[in-house]
């Protein structure tokens, strides 16, 4: 039996959760603007409230968190950056009634990666978007090898790697492994230095 479950998010949650993203994303590696503050977790449950999910642990920690909104397809699948699609996180890009659902953030407590939390986290989000009646779910996948790799390679020879199955990277193979396919590079995306701001473009039919 899982020592976890995945659930929607609730306003009880709210103060837990800037805690969790700060042993996420931690400084000074990651600024402040990787964390979310209280104002900006209710502005996601007013926007798109189905679309907000935790993990929570069997004693009640909240151990992980997915944000997620929907955008037409065209526009999901078009070049951007974080930023622009998200309205620099504030989600208010979403679309109500848009064919694409679009994975803002996933963050899973350091000590529960590896454990199953972030497939169960978007398997609920895939759920989700199979029953608002969505054709894709989109993302901008973090490739945190690249830092390690940049001086061999440029960041579309990477994912083209990571996308072969030449390659293995900490987040973009996890979610290869899930079902999504890499579509191409979103170069600029967001401030990141294990990524150095680039990401690649990720979609799973549905």
């Amino acid at each position: 039996m899982a020592d976890f479950r995945v659930r929607s998010r609730i306003l009880d949650d709210i103060p837990a959760i800037p805690a969790l993203m700060r042993r996420v994303y931690p400084a000074p590696l990651h600024g402040p603007e990787a964390i979310w503050g209280e104002q900006n977790l209710l502005r996601h449950l007013a926007q798109f409230g189905a679309g907000q999910f935790v993990a929570e642990a069997s004693d009640g920690t909240v151990i992980g968190t997915a944000t997620s909104m929907r955008l037409d397809l065209a526009q999901a699948l078009a070049p951007h950056t974080w930023a622009e699609i998200t309205g620099s996180g504030s989600l208010s890009t979403h679309v109500p009634g848009g064919a694409a659902m679009y994975g803002v953030n996933i963050a899973v407590d350091p000590v529960w990666q590896n454990r199953g939390v972030g497939q169960a986290m978007y398997a609920a989000r895939l759920d989700l978007a199979r029953t608002l009646g969505c054709k894709a779910f989109v993302a901008g996948a973090r490739i945190p090898g690249y830092a390690g790799a940049a001086d061999r390679l440029s960041p579309e020879e990477y994912i083209a790697e990571v996308a072969a199955g030449r390659r293995m990277d900490p987040t973009l193979t996890k979610q290869m492994a899930v079902g999504f396919e890499v579509k191409g590079l979103l170069r600029d995306y967001a401030p990141d230095p294990e990524t150095l701001g680039h990401a690649a473009l990720i979609v799973l039919w549905l």
